[in-house]
């Protein structure tokens, strides 16, 4: 039968220790089970089932493939949105745990505050917490056990042992974790990426997982809304939205081709193996990250600093032609267009609208901190 747990905002805790207690001597510490009386725990032995358990779902998680849209809002005064970023990608990992990200969706952001750490906490720390290769950087303390829905589950807070220096890159889990008593996997995490400097601060981000196949319990919903305070006094509040969804067992083949700036880069497929296929037909497929052409930003006319308009041919006026063009563009790292086609409107119009596009121009777009170029649809439309 398959296991669910239903999000519950509202956790009561059934026993809380005494901190006085060696945390680290096994049946040193007891919970209440449902008859009342008082059940050992074991905390060593758990510590070490679940941190086993969590190593085998990191390498089961490397034949699966799946979707991320994740969503984070600068919130201004009186809670409107003040600004966004939006992103949508598909994920996959090869054997070794190497994530790939293959960028689907992803207009141009009005929030530019978000740095690289932010963007590597939505597919590391914030959706599993622990990093399977970092576990024994870690420090476990037991807090409780406690009952939520269906599910019996160990309490713990999880810290680093040492906090990296931000040089390394390397982003730790700071918070708490729940553990299912049966099956030994962390269903529910709240925490943060660390470390945090002075001028780059992270929310606490709360993530549920839920059963997948039966088997393993795979994010699906992280959030976050938090006001984020710097050391110079200067408050962000922050929203952050992420739905993991479509995990699919299989790989995705993407086709690595050397390329000059400028050349266009061929999507990858995602194709997922069937489990029932033959073992001999199956090859690992190579990956490799999202190439710039990938990554679309919708249609970009509110968005540009300069869109001048287009000249109304004047055979086409006099002959009453008017109408909707649309032009796709490619913008290039400096919010120049480099590129324009007319894909729509009358044919008549086109010509002109492509001419204006050229002129239009953008801020730049940052992708992990580095300008980036982007693709999106420019409109024009030609009235009588």
């Amino acid at each position: 039968m398959k296991r669910s747990f239903i999000y519950t905002l509202a956790l009561t805790a059934l026993v809380l220790f005494s901190g006085s207690t060696p945390a680290h001597r096994a049946f040193a510490q007891t919970v209440a089970a449902s008859s009342g009386q008082p059940v050992p725990v074991d905390v060593s032995k758990v510590i070490a089932a679940f941190t086993a358990k969590e190593t085998q779902f990191r390498q089961a998680l490397n034949q699966y493939a799946f979707k991320r849209e994740a969503v984070i809002q600068q919130i201004g005064m009186g809670g409107q949105i003040a600004a966004e970023y939006h992103r949508v990608s598909h994920f996959t990992f090869d054997d070794s745990g190497n994530r790939f990200e293959k960028i689907v969706f992803f207009p141009m952001p009005t929030f530019n505050s978000v740095t690289a750490e932010d963007i590597e906490d939505l597919s590391g720390v914030n959706p599993f917490a622990l990093e399977a290769q970092n576990i024994n950087k870690y420090n476990f303390t037991y807090v409780s056990k406690e009952r939520i829905d269906e599910l019996d589950l160990y309490i713990f807070d999880v810290a680093p042992k040492v906090i990296p220096d931000p040089k390394t890159k390397l982003r730790l889990f700071q918070g708490r974790i729940w553990v299912d008593d049966r099956d030994f996997q962390i269903v529910k995490s709240r925490g943060k990426g660390v470390p945090e400097t002075k001028i780059n601060k992270f929310p606490t981000v709360e993530t549920y997982r839920e059963q997948i196949e039966g088997r393993y319990w795979f994010p699906t919903y992280s959030y976050a809304d938090e006001e984020l305070v710097f050391d110079n006094g200067e408050v962000l509040h922050i929203r952050v939205r992420v739905k993991y969804t479509d995990f699919v067992k299989g790989r995705v083949e993407v086709k690595i081709t050397d390329v000059e700036d400028g050349d266009e880069v061929p999507d990858a497929q995602q194709k997922p193996t069937p489990q029932q296929q033959p073992q001999a037909n199956s090859t690992t497929p190579q990956a490799s990250p999202p190439s710039k052409s990938q990554i679309t930003g919708g249609v970009l006319n509110g968005k540009a600093i300069e869109m001048p308009k287009p000249n109304y041919p004047e055979a086409a006026r006099q002959a009453g032609i008017h109408g909707l063009v649309k032009v796709e563009v490619t913008i290039d790292e400096e919010g120049k267009v480099i590129a324009a086609e007319a894909t729509d409107g009358p044919k008549e119009l086109r010509e002109a609208a492509v001419e204006a596009a050229k002129k239009a121009r953008f801020e730049p777009v940052r992708l992990h901190g580095a300008r980036i170029k982007i693709n999106g649809v420019l409109t024009y439309k030609f009235e009588k």
